[in-house]
């Protein structure tokens, strides 16, 4: 998961789990509200009627008591009950009462029963649902020496309808502020990480090519400058390494040329000398071998300085090129060398094959790929060189039939001094810099190069460049 969902998600759950806690608060305070009111209206319903009990005096019948009653205490569909509470005789009940039972709660106590009400016997707004909340709440009083029990109560069905619109409201509240806060936060996480991005992208493209390169830092202290700098001085610390590897290597190749070269001729003039032939037989063996490993020599330092040379390049002088006469050129040099080995060169390359490009490094590159296609092959084997022209690229491609490279391997073959086979590369003096050099060289041109292989089939070497416009 991305520090950019990982921030959305915190900050969007940060806020829902406050609007949750706000709207719990709320919805509590909400809902207290009309219980509060019912509890209220139900005090004065029994206040009424123990005051009209009282008015009414000591020995007044039971249908004066209702009769009284019926004047003071709010008709249908309160629920309403009075009794004594010694003998249990009932001295009012409401309609309501009459019809349906309601169990009784203490003096002082509040509760909320459920009765089955029937739709086809009383309608009070209960709709198909026969089961109806009831507020009741439980009163006593003693008047005229008589102690008085009274159960009252009020249906609460359109509190509680109004309770699920309550709740459907925030829960519906809070998927939309939900939906809110996530692309707000969302919003807020790309502004947050737009600095780390851009360092990212900028840090991305730096490599051995552009080390100069550096992360603008702004006129804050904040913790993203601070990154900055740090990512900046890394640089600077790379840089320095870098040229200094590079310089010592071109300066060592540079100062080896000379005695390689000097020791080349003494050698050589030596074994064009007369008094060769009366050297003993190992002598002469020792001086061929000096004679071999010097002009070796003399070709890694000059692959060492071609690819120095190469790599302090940043852009090169396009000309135009024409990649089949400088194909066709280089299969007709090494044919030679291909036919002493029985190696057989099929080429299928289109008429005129034009791009921009700088011809002695595209001739370096291919003449080092045909190089390893016919050192790296078996006696009898083939060397398949052809080219295709895209709609805004060149593809060439070199095949041969070699021993292979394991797929473990291939990622390592563009890497300075890497051998696959190191046993035929001494052997043939290979130091490693060949394929290192042909992908800077196609770098330089703006294009690829990629190397497909595995033991026991075909080798390809596959060089895209841009065509001609």
């Amino acid at each position: 998961m991305t520090v950019k969902k990982r921030i959305t998600l915190l900050v969007a759950a940060s806020g829902l789990l406050a609007s949750l806690l706000f709207s719990v608060v709320i919805f509590y305070e909400l809902i207290e509200q009309p219980f509060d009111l019912l509890d209220t209206e139900l005090k004065e319903e029994a206040d009424r009627a123990f005051d009209t009990i009282e008015k009414l005096g000591q020995g007044a019948g039971e249908d004066a008591i209702h009769a009284a009653l019926q004047k003071v205490v709010s008709p249908w569909p309160n629920w309403l009950k009075i009794y004594e509470k010694d003998s249990g005789r009932v001295l009012y009940e409401s309609k309501l009462a009459s019809l349906i039972e309601l169990p009784g709660v203490e003096h002082g106590s509040t509760a909320i029963v459920k009765a089955v009400v029937p739709p086809d016997r009383i309608d009070i707004g209960q709709g198909l649902s026969p089961e109806v909340p009831f507020r009741v709440r439980g009163f006593s009083d003693t008047l005229f020496g008589v102690e008085l029990e009274m159960q009252i109560g009020l249906p609460m069905i359109k509190l509680k309808e109004e309770i699920q619109e309550l709740i459907l409201g925030i829960v519906g509240g809070l998927t939309l502020s939900s939906l809110a806060l996530i692309l707000i936060s969302h919003f807020v996480a790309g502004r947050i990480l737009r600095p780390i991005g851009v360092m990212g992208g900028l840090a991305h493209d730096i490599s051995e090519k552009n080390l100069d390169v550096r992360i603008p830092v702004g006129s804050g202290s904040d913790e993203f400058n601070e990154l900055a700098k740090t990512i900046n001085r890394m640089l600077d610390r790379l840089q320095y390494s870098f040229v200094r590897q590079r310089d010592f290597l071109f300066d060592t190749s540079h100062e080896l040329k000379t005695p390689l070269t000097t020791m080349r001729l003494a050698v050589g003039e030596i074994l064009s000398s007369e008094d060769m032939d009366s050297l003993p037989p190992l002598s002469r063996e020792n001086l061929l071998r000096l004679n071999d490993q010097v002009l070796r020599m003399e070709r890694l330092v000059k692959d060492l300085l071609n690819l120095s040379s190469l790599e302090t390049l940043t852009t090169i002088e396009p000309k135009v090129v024409s990649m089949t006469g400088l194909l066709s050129s280089l299969v007709s040099e090494y044919r030679y060398l291909a036919d002493s080995q029985n190696i057989r060169m099929n080429v299928h390359l289109p008429s005129e094959l034009l791009i921009q490009g700088e011809h002695e490094m595209l001739h370096r590159a291919f003449s080092n790929i045909l190089d390893n296609a016919l050192k790296y092959n078996v006696r009898g084997g083939r060397v398949d060189v052809a080219a295709e022209a895209g709609d805004v690229d060149l593809t060439i491609t070199v095949a041969n039939t070699g021993p292979g490279v394991t797929k473990s391997e291939i990622p390592k073959v563009f890497q300075q001094f890497y051998r696959a086979e190191k046993s035929r590369s001494t052997e043939y003096g290979g130091s490693g810099l060949g394929l290192a050099m042909v992908k800077r060289i196609v770098e330089l041109h703006g294009g690829s190069v990629g190397f497909d292989s595995d033991v026991g089939r075909l080798t390809t070497v596959t060089i895209r460049l841009p065509l001609k416009q």
